[in-house]
């Protein structure tokens, strides 16, 4: 049986072990932590994009593992990167904001795949992976080009 957390928590250690490896060996937060974890946030957009694009409910388990397993990057790319920006004494604050704001998506996913499901019926379990893909990649851009914890430390020692 395919299990997306599965890959997802093997995506997690992975990315962890491989950031920390390349941030031993000099490469830059931005490369190591925006960079490896954007691109595999791309990487599960792509594979949840291409679902209506496949025949087969191999390919489409296939193509569901991958997409949301590599979803399971985020979390290494946000906590450790807000972790490394945020001062000692605000970081427990800065950390405790950002899983509040992050798990909201755990309340609201429910109603709007019920509301898929509801108004398309099998076909909306698919639209709600198609509409992950697209906010994966909104992720895996904003990671790509937006994380740079030098200029933001920079910025707010300044």
């Amino acid at each position: 049986m395919a299990r997306p957390w599965a890959m997802g928590a093997l995506v997690l250690l992975g990315q962890a072990g491989l950031t920390g490896w390349l941030m031993r060996r000099g490469v830059s937060s931005r490369w190591a932590r925006g960079r490896v974890g954007g691109s595999l946030l791309l990487l599960g957009a792509a594979a949840c994009l291409a679902l209506p694009l496949v025949d087969g409910a191999g390919a489409k388990t296939a193509l569901l593992v991958v997409g949301l397993g590599l979803g399971g990057a985020f979390p290494t790319v946000a906590v450790t990167t807000v972790a490394e920006l945020a001062p000692p004494a605000r970081r427990g604050g800065a950390l405790g904001t950002m899983n509040a704001t992050v798990t909201t998506a755990g309340l609201i996913a429910p109603a709007v795949v019920g509301s898929l499901v509801d108004s398309h019926g099998a076909a909306g379990y698919q639209t709600a992976v198609v509409l992950s893909g697209a906010l994966l990649l909104l992720g895996a851009l904003a990671a790509v080009t937006l994380i740079d914890p030098a200029r933001d430390a920079a910025r707010l020692n300044a």
